[in-house]
């Protein structure tokens, strides 16, 4: 009995995360346990009619896969359970994702990851066999759950702990779906059937294969190759051989992506792709003929900014949907109809939402959206375009849902040059109208990315704690074109810093933002202007934060230089970006913020994983001695084990109560935090 009632309860919270009804908002801001708690709608899916609907659920102790015919209206039905502790007490088992591979069955990821205080030290061979990602099949009756590959005992299987990466859904074929290996011996590919389980080998493993791209029957049509120092793609010729149609050094390989696979079409030899050809300004959608290796006419474009992802329709005859940044995710299509619907979507949102289609339904009549943004933690969504209806499924955290979030605008200012630019301003709870706002200046990294309109959440964050956040878009930023991009090349401390001072000059001047409550916050390149804006333009913060920040220009240089060798494009790009150190030491040195520790009068924490391969520990770590040296207040936080990116939860957790901390000990409090001074 008490079971029973266990499993009503739980159906009962599922339901509930998909009613439509709105969340009346309270006085509670985000708090940082908000932004790390646990998931609740963790994934969903519609089925291809557009009749059903399956979510993840997450509670406490268990992960539900739950059911909705989304056409009766029903209460949800519960098919079945992942116990956190259904393998013992040294692991969690969590459900990851749910696919629909026909109305009748359904296809469901389940995680197997150490326990967080479990002791690695202390696992056997077996035990780290157990470990990894499972697939599982399972009837819309909830009847039959089967484990992919379970039966097979395949030399490729040897040493593979994922077992669940799918390559190709086999639209065309009901029964199977080309799974990816990784094995002791290699990359391989298996043919499986999802009512039994069992696989048979399509392609066996081999050592330098990293990817295929695959026709509409699932049949490879490029090979893509790492050997010998080398990214290789190959071809099929007239006889039906691999043949190498290009190849580029692997340490020449640029943060651009400029040529990358989007589908398959439904013309033979011909494919799908996201690039930019020689002389294009903008990323946009070509169908790559292979034997001709041309791109053709471009298929999809903008006037004014990339296109950064885009998918094909499951016949290969068209593009479904292109995609890119203005101020927010735009998704587009070739048809008009589906364009107003995506519109009308947005409005709901007032516009300042980025809107995912994760699913739909065969006749792309019912969607299933994802969308967030700077006032919408992740919700999913469940959109019928016939009736135009919109219903909430669930949050992906549920903790925010009742929180009270900030507000954000784009900025459009001019820089001293004449250069039209913008940003975005967070604007902390309650403070929309507010005027002379304690700053926290937040240039990004890379320096070829972007900021946008989005849930971000050290953003978040710094806006819970009272601040307002700026986020300028400044030149050499991606997403605007090359031209734009390339603008910033040699830029570094000069142009480029000059867009993040006039960015916080115009703000000062709307009276939006306290002159004298300003610090400058940012991570890799975002960490370089931070330290750049300590020592080139040192009255303007009250307090500096670089996360894994360049502070050392040249040695930087070098670095790159000898992990990617003296003629690599890798280097030359670096060269580009920043400038040669042997014929513009001097101009480099000129903005090398550790050649001008004595022009600092802001102090400065420091934050840098010491396992960093991209921006070296050395360079915070000599950063700071200079520092001490000069007698200049400055902290480092030494991150043991961590990269440059993809920290733990808990170490992104202190990295950002620290830098709270710190601003609030420099700047004061934040905007109606109820904190006194």
């Amino acid at each position: 009995m008490r079971k029973r009632w266990i499993v009503s309860l739980l159906l009962a919270l599922a339901a509930s995360a998909f009613a439509a009804d709105a969340v009346p908002p309270t006085q509670a801001r985000l708090a940082l346990d908000d932004l790390f708690s646990e998931q609740g709608a963790v994934d969903a899916a519609v089925s291809p009619s557009g009749r059903y609907m399956a979510v993840i659920v997450r509670r406490m102790d268990a992960d539900l896969l739950v059911l909705f015919d989304v056409t009766s209206g029903t209460t949800g039905t519960l098919l079945t359970r992942v116990g956190r502790k259904d393998l013992g007490e040294r692991y969690d088992s969590l459900m990851s994702d749910v696919y629909w591979k026909s109305d009748d069955l359904m296809l469901f990821h389940v995680a197997i990851q150490p326990a967080r205080d479990a002791n690695l030290r202390g696992f056997t061979n077996g035990d780290i066999r157990r470990l990894g990602s499972r697939l599982f099949s399972i009837d819309r009756a909830g009847k039959q759950v089967t484990r992919m590959l379970a039966g097979n005992h395949d030399t490729e299987l040897a040493l593979a702990l994922d077992l669940g990466a799918i390559l190709s859904f086999l639209t065309r074929d009901p029964d199977h779906i080309l799974m990816v290996v990784d094995g002791m011996d290699g990359r391989s590919l298996f043919k499986v059937n999802v009512h039994t389980g069992m696989g048979e080998v399509v392609i066996h493993a081999d050592p330098d294969i990293v990817d295929w791209w695959l026709d509409l029957d699932g049949t490879p049509v490029v090979q893509v190759e790492v050997s010998r120092g080398y990214l290789r793609f190959y071809r099929r010729d007239e006889r039906k051989s691999w043949k190498q149609y290009y190849k580029v050094r692997l340490r020449e390989l640029t943060a651009d992506n400029d040529y990358e696979p989007i589908g398959p079409s439904d013309q033979a030899g011909k494919f799908y792709v996201l690039a930019r050809p020689e002389g294009a300004q903008r990323r946009g959608v070509y169908l790559y003929d292979l034997e001709k290796e041309s791109f053709g006419a471009v298929l999809a474009d903008n006037p004014d900014y990339d296109i950064f992802t885009a998918f094909v329709a499951r016949d290969g005859k068209s593009v479904a949907r292109y995609c890119y940044i203005a101020d927010v995710r735009i998704c587009e299509t070739s048809n008009d109809k589906q364009n107003e619907h995506m519109k009308k979507v947005r409005k709901l949102f007032n516009d300042s939402v980025n809107v995912y289609v994760t699913d739909s339904s065969t006749d792309n009549l019912t969607w299933l959206l994802y969308v967030e943004g700077p006032g919408e933690p992740p919700t999913y969504y469940f959109y019928r375009l016939a009736d135009e209806q919109i219903q909430r499924v669930g949050l992906v955290q549920e903790a925010m849902s009742d929180k009270q979030l900030p507000t954000a605008t784009t900025v459009h200012y001019t820089g001293r040059d004449g250069t039209k630019l913008s940003g975005y301003l967070t604007r902390p709870p309650g403070a929309a109208s507010a005027t002379m706002l304690p700053l926290i200046m937040y240039p990004h990294g890379g320096p070829e990315s972007r900021d946008r309109l989005t849930f971000d959440l050290w953003v978040q964050y710094f806006a819970s704690l009272g601040y307002a956040v700026f986020q300028p878009n400044f030149r050499g930023s991606d997403g605007f074109g090359r031209q734009f991009a390339e603008s910033g090349y040699g830029q570094w401390g000069r142009k480029m810093q000059d867009d993040i001072s006039d960015a916080l000059a115009t703000l000062v001047e709307q009276k939006i933002v306290d002159p004298g409550r300003v610090c400058i916050v940012g991570a890799s390149y975002g960490g370089y202007a931070a330290l750049a804006g300590a020592t080139l333009t040192p009255d303007l913060y009250k307090c500096v934060v670089s996360v894994a920040g360049i502070a050392d220009l040249e040695d930087f240089l070098k670095a790159r230089r000898k992990l990617h060798g003296e003629d690599s494009e890798f280097y030359a790009y670096w060269k580009r970006q920043i400038g040669d150190p042997e014929t513009d030491a001097a101009r480099i040195a000129a903005v090398s913020p550790a050649m001008h520790i004595d022009a600092i009068k802001a102090p400065i924490l420091l934050i840098h994983g010491d396992d960093d391969r991209i921006v070296r520990f050395e360079q915070s770590k000599e950063m700071k001695k200079l520092l001490d040296k000069s007698g200049r207040p400055t902290q480092l936080i030494r991150l043991e084990d961590e990269g440059h990116s993809g920290w733990s939860d808990e170490n992104e957790r202190l990295v950002m109560k620290a830098i709270g901390d710190f601003v609030q000990s420099r700047i004061g409090p934040g905007y109606d935090t109820g904190n006194k001074p």
